[in-house]
């Protein structure tokens, strides 16, 4: 996400036996599946031919931008079952609109430039969460289902962002405006979003609609037989390039994505590709000084920089497919970024600086991000117990302490108190993908560590948010903040509606529903950790 935007095994240490077994015994089958399929490496996948560890130097690629959660009680009336039929669906979907209506009739504001500063002075709604595991996800695969595709043989990644919700971005004017379908001008599909939307399937069950999006990536990363092309951040509509830079996180969601298909399907052509992506990837980003990891920014020379959250990522993928060289190069340089930055000793700083190629220096100034501490936390890349929780205590501060803890109140919609995380230090307002991260990261320390004082507190605010945003909206916003990307350029003068939630990296996450938040909610219900091997 930064950019466009973790040593010793035997030191680890082991969960307890109490640990929810979707994250336990569910990723012991998943490493013996995969270590099988090792054994098929020689295979030649007929959809594909793919090659043979070699990459042609084609660029092409993009980032965009865990496991245990508070117990959501089961409906034990319910005949729901992970491939629940549309019916039902439609009635939970029913009853979330029906939610909608009545708190969203709260603020029909006959003179909307006043009258809003009086219904800010209300006090904030109770939350109500969707209260049965299994209608919260029906609530996920009805947004997936209904989310816009790509149009054109072949073409078929989700859209980023659907149309916003009732409100839009407040009664503002011009400056709260935002466009009924798209953010931008054009609609835009990104590989990362679809990346975890591909993985929330294939741990769902719904192998097909995870396999529509992977087919869809295979002709833009194979345009030529043989040799893998790497993708591009975004598209367009038709699979016109939207998004030009060529990340190494975005690139490795992808590979993670196909490598989670792979072993829920049994299919190994797809786990060739995820090794192909890899072998591209560190052919072309890795470095090998003192800090080694992997450069955030093809092609090499484009952005110089180090990132950790793409190294976490790299980290990842290099675990599932078993290549431990590859796996310890990204967590030497993500266990090196803590205490990187002298201004910020007790976390993990986002990266290096990009003067030059495999730069060393500190990126002076550059604020903490959030994915950096929660995903370390969620991949177990640095391994480190004591980093790990004097990482976690320095950001689950409030933001006016310098944490990342972020309370935002829809005023826009139904007036919930709601409680997540920014997405960096230097940034403002509650970043609803990081925060469902965030929520699985804390979940999974916790299980192993004991989180001690607040933390699990802010666990369970953080997931009830995420939940009450799906009863309420259907879906998880970006942001529940109001204005437009005017707003927030110019500065707006009102701020209620101020532009979203600032990154504090240069641009921000409007009032939209949210692809990657919402598929990240999911994974959260599943406790399905996309950084497991």
């Amino acid at each position: 996400q930064v950019g466009s935007d973790k040593f010793d095994q035997s030191a680890r240490p082991v969960a307890p036996s109490n640990f929810p077994s979707a994250a336990v015994t569910k990723w012991n089958s998943v490493a013996s599946l995969v270590l099988a399929m090792m054994l098929a490496s020689l295979l030649v996948c007929p959809a594909v031919l793919l090659s043979a560890g070699a990459s042609e130097t084609h660029y092409g690629q993009g980032n965009h931008a865990r496991a245990a959660i508070t117990e959501i009680p089961q409906d034990s009336g319910s005949n729901a079952s992970v491939m629940a039929s549309e019916a039902i669906a439609s009635e939970v979907v029913e009853r979330s609109s029906a939610h909608l209506r009545g708190s969203s009739a709260k603020l029909q504001l006959s003179d909307p430039d006043a009258g809003v500063q009086d219904e800010r002075r209300l006090v904030a709604t109770e939350l109500k969460p969707c209260a049965q595991k299994e209608d919260c996800l029906l609530l996920v695969d009805a947004f997936l289902s209904r989310q816009p595709r790509q149009q054109g043989p072949g073409k078929s990644l989700l859209q980023a962002y659907d149309s916003p919700p009732q409100g839009g971005g407040g009664p503002c004017g011009s400056l709260c405006y935002l466009k009924p379908r798209c953010v931008s001008d054009q609609c835009r599909y990104y590989i990362y979003d679809n990346a975890v939307a591909a993985i929330y399937f294939a741990h769902r069950g719904k192998l097909s609609e995870a396999k529509v999006i992977l087919d869809s990536l295979k002709p833009l990363l194979y345009p030529k037989p043989g040799n893998v092309q790497l993708l591009y951040s975004g598209y367009a509509e038709n699979g016109d390039v939207l998004d030009w830079s060529i990340d190494t996180g975005n690139n490795a969601w992808v590979g993670m994505a196909f490598v989670h298909y792979s072993v829920a399907s049994g299919d190994a052509c797809y786990r060739h590709i995820a090794r192909d992506i890899l072998n591209s990837l560190a052919d072309q980003a890795g470095c090998n000084d003192e800090l080694q990891g992997f450069m955030g920014r093809l092609p090499r020379g484009e952005g110089k920089y180090r990132a950790t959250e793409h190294n976490i990522d790299m980290f990842a993928l290099s675990r599932m497919l078993g290549a431990k060289e590859l796996q310890g190069r990204a967590a030497t340089f993500v266990s090196r970024m803590y205490g990187f930055s002298d201004h910020i000793p007790e976390a993990y700083a986002t990266g290096t600086a990009g003067k030059v190629i495999c730069d060393t220096s500190q990126d002076e100034g550059s604020p903490v991000a959030a994915d950096t501490q929660f995903w370390n936390l969620l991949s177990d890349a640095d391994p480190d117990a004591d980093r790990k929780r004097t990482s976690l205590n320095s950001v689950l501060r409030p933001a006016s302490a310098g944490g990342l803890l972020a309370d935002d109140t829809d005023i826009i919609g139904d007036r919930a108190h709601l409680t997540g995380v920014r997405f960096t230090t230097e940034g403002s307002g509650a970043q609803w993908e990081n925060t469902a991260s965030a929520v699985m990261g804390i979940g999974f320390y916790d299980s192993v560590y004991r989180a001690q004082g607040d933390i699990s507190s802010h666990r369970a605010s953080m997931q009830d948010s995420l939940l009450h945003q799906l009863a309420e909206y259907g879906a998880v916003l970006a942001s529940v903040r109001g204005g437009n990307y005017e707003a927030y350029t110019q500065g707006n003068s009102d701020p209620a509606f101020p532009g979203g939630s600032d990154t504090g990296l240069g641009w921000s996450y409007l009032r939209y529903p949210h692809l990657a938040a919402t598929a990240w909610t999911g994974l959260m219900l599943l406790e399905a950790n996309p950084f497991a091997p």
